[in-house]
C-alpha cells in the first residue's frame, strides 16, 4: 500500500503545477489603433431600368445573401466557426448588433470598422478576447461589401 509520504508527494506536485498553471498564462498584449485607410468599394454596373433608392434610402452596396454564404462557408477560414450569429461567444465576440456597434468603437465609421477588422483584425481588438483572428486580406473589394451587407441583418 502507498505510505501518507506519497500521497502528500502527490499533493504538493499538484499544487506546485496549479501554481506553475496560474502564473503562466500568456498575457496578450493590447495595441493602439492605428490609422486604417480602407480601399474604395468595388463598383458595380447597373441596369438603368433598375429602380433607384427612394429619397431618403441609402443603396445597398453588398449582396446580404451572398455575405451570408462567404460567413458559413464550409472552408477553415469560415466566420462561423469563431463567431455567432447572436450573442454567444465562441472564439470570438457574437455579432449580433455588430454593426450598430461597429460606429461607436473607433473614428472609424461601420463599414470602415468592419473593413478593418476583416483585413487587419489587430488594429483594433475587443477587450477580453484573444488576438487570434486571422487576416482576411484574400477576400474582394465585393467580398467584404458583401459581408458589410450581411452583418448589417445581425441584430
Amino acid at each position: 500500500m502507498w505510505g501518507k509520504g506519497k500521497y502528500l508527494l502527490i499533493a504538493a506536485s499538484l499544487a506546485v503545477l496549479a501554481v506553475v498553471a496560474a502564473c503562466s498564462e500568456e498575457q496578450v498584449p493590447t495595441q493602439e489603433p492605428v490609422e486604417f485607410n480602407p480601399t474604395e468599394a468595388a463598383v458595380t454596373e447597373r441596369d438603368d431600368t433598375e429602380p433607384g433608392p427612394e429619397a431618403g434610402q441609402e443603396e445597398v452596396a453588398g449582396d446580404a445573401a451572398a455575405g451570408e454564404a462567404l460567413f458559413n462557408s464550409n472552408s477553415i477560414s469560415a466566420c462561423s466557426a469563431c463567431h455567432s450569429t447572436g450573442d454567444d461567444k465562441i472564439v470570438g465576440p457574437g455579432l449580433s448588433g455588430v454593426y450598430a456597434r461597429a460606429g461607436i468603437r473607433t473614428s472609424l465609421d461601420a463599414d470602415a470598422y468592419i473593413e478593418q477588422s476583416l483585413r487587419e483584425p489587430q488594429a483594433f481588438l475587443v477587450p477580453e478576447y484573444p488576438a487570434v483572428m486571422p487576416s482576411f486580406d484574400k477576400f474582394s473589394d465585393g467580398e467584404v461589401l458583401d459581408l458589410i451587407a450581411y452583418l448589417k441583418t445581425l441584430n
